[in-house]
């Protein structure tokens, strides 16, 4: 679907803008942690705070389907995304502490993923590396030296 297209109304935007607040928020809350504590403890809040707020949300939005059920038929992708979130969390935490600057690690870590997630679904999914997606790139490139500078 095309960002233009009529059908890019509010449900299209809406998981995206929920992306974006959830963003700024672990950002700040992130960036803000006392840097006296150990890494990995508020990473256990974090996480506890989390899985109770899921399944809280899981059993109020119950479409009659078990949740024992769905996990199983989920596989191992699950416990694939919960080491990567661990990853990205402490990631996060600990460059905040050795100095990086909330604008750039975000910008510098994005623009990194979206590179490598453009061979990765070349390689694995199929999906074309377009002259507009390799020009996407160099000027994000171009917008992190340009943040980097500033």
């Amino acid at each position: 679907m095309s960002l233009a297209s009529p059908q890019a109304g509010l449900w299209f935007w809406l998981p995206i803008a929920l992306v974006v607040a959830g963003n700024i928020a672990y950002h700040v809350g992130l960036k803000g942690m006392p840097a006296g504590i150990h890494p990995l403890s508020p990473l256990v809040v974090l996480f506890a705070t989390s899985a109770v707020a899921t399944l809280v949300f899981r059993l109020a939005t119950d479409r009659g389907a078990g949740l024992r059920d769905e996990i199983a038929l989920a596989g191992w992708r699950p416990y694939v995304v919960g080491i990567a979130i661990v990853a990205i969390e402490l990631g996060f935490l600990l460059a905040y502490r050795a100095g990086w600057k909330i604008s750039t690690a975000v910008v510098t870590a994005n623009i990194l993923v979206a590179i490598a997630l453009l061979a990765v679904g070349a390689l694995a999914f199929r999906e074309p590396i377009t002259l507009s997606r390799l020009a996407g790139i160099v000027t994000c490139l171009a917008g992190l030296w340009l943040v980097a500078r500033g």
